[in-house]
Formats: C-alpha cells, structure tokens, sequence
C-alpha cells in the first residue's frame, strides 16, 4: 500500500522533533568510541555496533560531528571506500556500521551522539513504561563498553505515537481541518531533562512542520543517506501553506505519585513525561 497522509504527518514530524531537540535544546554531545563486532549480520555485511543507539545525522546542527568515514586500525575508510574490505555504511539511527568484509583492527571513530534517542512506535503506553526494561545509556559505555545488540532499549529516549485524528467540515467545496494528535512519551534520567524537553517543546505552540514527501526522506534501509547528506534545514525551509502542517496545541503531562512509583518499580531510575501535540491541517481529503 502507498503511503497515505498520516504516514506522511507521522515521518515529517519525526524529523522536525528530531532537529528540534537537536538544535534550540542543543541536545547532543560529541565523542569518540569504538564499535565492537556484534551477533547479527545484515544483509550479508559485517555488522560493527558502538555502545550508543543513535548520532546525529542533521548537518544543520552546528557543532555537531556527523561521521562519514569511521577508521579501521589508523586508517580512515570513508563511506563506499576500502574494496573487497570498505565500510559500506554507517547506520545512524541505530549507531551501528556495515561492512564488506571482517576487522582484524580495532572500527573506532568520532560522532555526535544524541541526549534522547527518538522513535516512532506503535507500542502502549503500558508496554513502553511498565514493561521494558531500560538500561542507561551511560553505564553502557562507561561500565561494560561493548556494541549494542539490536533488542537492547536504552534511555534517555522519546516514543512518537499516533494518537486518533479527525476531519471536521471546514468549507464549502470539500474543505476539512484535519486534526492528528501525537504523543511523546518521554523517558530520561533526570528531572532537569524532564522539565528541559516540555519546556521547550511548551513553546513550539504556533508553529509550522514542513510536510516532506516519501522521496525526500533521507535514509536508506542502511540507515545511511539516500543521497546528499541530510540537512534538515536546507529541505524544510521555504515551505508553501500546502507542505506544512500548524501545531494547534501543546500539552505537558505528569503521571501521579502512584503510577509514577509503579514505573520505578520497573526502572527505578527514570525520570517520565506525556507531551500531547495537537496538529492542524486544511485539507481536501475527497479530492483525486
């Protein structure tokens, strides 16, 4: 089935959140690390994963240090380098580097990691804070420095998810305000975060997301860029009223004392939020 609107509210927002948090809550850090040789292998390449789960990818963040080339031993091997042995790409979205051929030196390299990981989900409320099981991210690195496996769930971390929509009669001629909710489900490790990502996603009330068609998306099924490296600024600027879709409305939410005790119970050092986003758009959904 082709992608429907929703699919494309749902992919567009991701990415506005994702540049957001990056960029105005300058939430990322710069560093260095290796990356282990790991279980699984895909798609016939060799599969070398670092001790964090995503880097940052926007070449709009100023500061941030996005690799295309990781080093094998002392030598750099960029992105589509190296022949029978080259590093054929790096996944950003899940910190992990593919490979035609097996490392006999040491994959390191130097990037931006993220201070929340950002997903798109499906899963409950229920499933995602009262039944997985999270690991901080830190003392995965610093305590037992290894390459995460694909089921490892760490945080800090933000979950979008859909949340019911509406078209309501807007116009004569077929016109409808499409409503779409989306909540983010916020996990981190500090209530200074906590309060840090609603206050700053409080104050993007009133704004416009660019609509970004399936085409534009940046990544490939490697997690690498599709074409030019990605930058967000450079494709959502400039946008007409048809590719954009309003914020109505921001809500910031807290769990009370007893169901935020029965989430420590789970993961006794978390620190959790409910952000509720209300987006409009005018539309003609009837139309061909």
């Amino acid at each position: 089935m082709k992608p429907q609107f929703d699919n494309q509210v749902m992919s567009s927002f991701l990415l506005w959140f994702d540049h957001t948090l990056l960029n105005k809550g300058e939430a990322y850090q710069n560093t260095t690390g290796q990356f282990y040789s790991v279980s699984d292998d895909y798609y016939g390449y060799y599969t070398y994963a670092s001790s964090y789960s995503q880097f940052v990818s926007d070449a709009s963040i100023t500061g941030a240090t996005i690799p295309t080339g990781l080093y094998a031993g002392n030598t750099l091997v960029n992105v589509g380098d190296g022949g029978n042995d080259g590093l054929y790409a790096i996944d950003y979205g899940n910190g992990r580097s593919y490979w035609s051929g097996d490392q006999s030196n040491d994959v390191t390299g130097s990037f931006a990691i993220k201070d929340f990981n950002v997903y798109l989900t499906s899963r409950t409320e229920d499933e995602i804070l009262f039944q997985t099981q999270y690991t901080n991210r830190n003392k995965i690195a610093s305590i037992i420095p290894t390459g995460l496996e694909p089921d490892t769930r760490t945080y800090p971390v933000v979950y979008l998810k859909p949340d019911g929509s509406s078209n309501e009669p807007l116009a004569l001629g077929g016109m409808d305000n499409t409503k779409i909710n989306i909540r983010a489900i916020v996990i981190a490790d500090s209530q200074f975060d906590i309060d840090a990502i609603g206050s700053l996603f409080r104050d993007q009330r009133q704004q416009n997301i660019a609509l970004l068609e399936a085409s534009e998306m940046p990544f490939n099924q490697f997690g690498y860029y599709r074409n030019d490296q990605y930058n967000y600024t450079g494709i959502a600027t400039n946008r007409g009223p048809d590719n954009r879709i309003f914020i109505e409305d921001v809500d910031i939410s807290r769990f009370d004392r007893v169901l935020e005790n029965e989430v420590r119970k789970f993961n006794p050092n978390v620190f959790s939020t409910l952000i509720d986003f209300e987006l409009s758009k005018f539309r003609f959904p009837r139309q061909s």
